[in-house]
């Protein structure tokens, strides 16, 4: 399955945004430059949790790979690409 990157970025947001509703303003200006951990405030928890649910909505698995590799929206977008192809 083939995606843009514009789709995958929107299909990451709506897996943030369940993560935290409250947070829903900053959801919107999220872009690929976005620090997971300093702009989002993802704890190790936050992010165990996106990576379980970006593999459920993406129908991958994150193998071979430590969640510290993940710094910006960026990073899991191009793994995603990469595991996509």
């Amino acid at each position: 399955m083939s995606m843009s990157k514009k789709e995958i970025l929107e299909r990451l947001k709506g897996i943030l945004y369940s993560m935290d509703e409250r947070s829903g303003d900053i959801i919107e200006t999220i872009d690929e430059q976005t620090n997971l951990q300093y702009d989002l405030g993802l704890t190790s928890v936050n992010m165990l949790y996106l990576i379980i649910a970006t593999e459920e909505e993406f129908q991958i698995r994150f193998s071979g790979v430590s969640m510290n590799e993940f710094q910006t929206v960026g990073d899991v977008i191009s793994y995603i690409e990469g595991a996509l192809s």
